[in-house]
């Protein structure tokens, strides 16, 4: 049913900044040669060139493509905003560059490198950062060198829209070696953006009834209380969830009540059924319809684990994913900045942050959860939720660098949290640990790693446990980052066997320790009951 037309609101124009950020290469470089013992030739004009056969990783030390700068060497490149396809912003607009580079070479006070950008209002070379101190010939992957903060980036484009860097080689008995030299540029557009009616934000979500949450066509946050009344066989408050429509008759969320207990194994295809556990995590795309529902018929729950946060690109239906959600346009993919850590694989194997603000990553989450309701999950597990803590406007290695806030996390998240509810599904907050408290209402248990190793359980206690919520912890003796914790037994606290964390009762929170970072459940050192 239409909204009624006293609910049609008038469009409203609004102020909005667009920010973008892209990695460009250069457009031309100086003519000066450089003397190379290996072989190659033509200083920074050969560069682009050399670097692109690299591709074997984000952060790969590729050393047949070096391009080797002798002792007191000086090269120049210029970078131009008209490279740039993602938006069009003035020199005004940008606010900040930063240089990307891969080297190795010496790092002795003699014979270091030493970058630099172009600032155009004073007519002088500006000193970014330089190699000494960073290790003599240590690789040096995906290094992001950015502009200080108290130099005003739009002063280092020109009015044409020209960006200069250089990089100078000091004067010593070796050479040194670069990989990669490219730019990010970060702008800010302002622009009027009209908001649409309610009644456009409603169809747009695919919404003829109950209320419903989303984000405008303007990018705003926008909850309408109603899209209209339900006709049959539509119900309000579908999955449990008030206000919110699903088919038939409203359904009830499975409970995952204080004290639950757990086994988590997402490598597995199939675990034995008769595990001391109540409740099994598996992973949503390895784990068949037939084996989830063989668990359901031993008495388990079965939460279903996807990751809702990242790209990874030996998934089923990665190529539903538009590249613009997990590659900046116009950069290199395969060494995007974007890619979660330096792991990559030859051939495939990688796995890059989302932009979950875009439209596109939401749905794909959509038909993640209707795969797992098909699949009789009672809950879902969505991972990597916390993007926005790993954005950080200076280093972007092992970085979302999407320009996430926690604004656009809470905001995703709980789009999540009324998806799979409205599904009829459970939901854990995996992890996110600093937004527990603004998102413990939404989510039905947590799953968290490592909290009691780094002391920060607390939160789980006063907003899951004390509210009879399950909350699920793994520990690790040896973490992904070779770690090593001397988890023996249950300490601390003894017999409520709470590892260390103070303040649980008994039974409050159910750990999971595994004697490496693989999680399967014939990899468990012991678990803390």
């Amino acid at each position: 049913m239409p909204l009624e037309a006293d609910d049609v609101r008038e469009p409203e124009a609004q102020q909005q900044s667009l920010p973008g950020s892209e990695v460009i290469d250069f457009a031309s470089a100086s003519t000066q040669a450089n003397t190379d013992a290996s072989g190659k030739s033509g200083g920074m004009a050969v560069l682009k060139a050399n670097s692109a056969n690299c591709t074997v990783g984000a952060y790969a030390d590729c050393y047949a493509q070096y391009i080797e700068f002798s002792p007191s060497y000086t090269g120049s490149l210029s970078f131009n905003l008209s490279s740039l396809t993602q938006a069009a912003p003035t020199p005004a607009q940008v606010t900040q560059l930063s240089l990307l580079t891969k080297y190795q070479g010496p790092g002795v006070a003699a014979s270091y490198y030493q970058w630099q950008l172009y600032r155009f209002s004073t007519s002088s070379w500006v000193s970014i950062a330089n190699s000494q101190g960073r290790g003599d010939w240590v690789w040096t992957p995906a290094l992001t060198l950015a502009l200080p903060t108290t130099e005003a980036a739009s002063n280092f484009v020109s009015s044409t829209g020209e960006i200069r860097a250089r990089i100078i080689k000091g004067a010593g008995t070796d050479a040194a070696q670069l990989d990669s030299l490219r730019l990010q540029v970060a702008w800010d557009i302002s622009t009027t953006c009209t908001a649409e009616t309610d009644a456009a934000f409603c169809a747009r979500q695919g919404a003829s009834c109950g209320q419903v949450t989303g984000t405008d066509n303007c990018g705003q946050a926008r909850t309408v209380a109603s899209c209209g009344a339900c006709q049959s066989p539509q119900t309000c408050g579908g999955g449990g969830t008030p206000n919110v429509c699903g088919e038939a008759s409203s359904c009830t969320v499975a409970a995952f009540p204080k004290g639950t207990t757990w086994m988590w194994d997402l490598e597995h295809n199939a675990i034995p059924t008769n595990l001391n556990a109540q409740v099994y995590v598996v992973d949503l795309f390895n784990t068949s319809t037939a084996k989830i529902q063989e668990y359901k018929t031993a008495g388990k729950k079965v939460v279903c684990y996807f990751s809702a946060g990242s790209y990874e690109d030996w998934r089923e239906d990665a190529n539903q994913f538009p590249q613009d959600t997990y590659c900046t346009p116009g950069e290199n993919c395969a060494q995007s900045v974007h890619i979660m850590g330096d792991w990559c694989t030859a051939g495939g194997g990688c796995e890059w942050w989302l932009d979950h603000r875009k439209q596109g990553v939401r749905t794909v989450m959509t038909s993640r959860m209707q795969l797992a309701k098909n699949k009789g999950c009672d809950a879902v597990e969505p991972d990597n939720i916390d993007g926005y803590s790993h954005d950080d406007e200076i280093n972007c290695t092992d970085q979302a660098c999407w320009g996430l806030t926690a604004a656009n996390q809470l905001e995703y998240n709980r789009w999540l949290a009324t998806t799979a509810h409205s599904l009829c599904l459970g939901i854990a907050l995996k992890n996110d640990v600093d937004q527990v408290p603004a998102l413990a209402d939404s989510f039905d248990f947590a799953i968290n790693e490592e909290c009691q190793r780094f002391n920060e359980c607390g939160a789980y206690k006063t907003w899951f446990t004390n509210k009879n919520k399950a909350v699920f912890n793994a520990e690790y003796r040896k973490d992904s980052g070779g770690d090593i914790t001397n988890w023996t037994s249950c300490t601390g606290t003894g017999a409520t066997c709470a590892c260390g964390e103070s303040g649980f009762a008994q039974g409050d929170m159910r750990t999971l320790v595994f004697s490496t970072a693989s999680v399967r459940y014939d990899n468990l050192q012991f678990t803390c009951w």
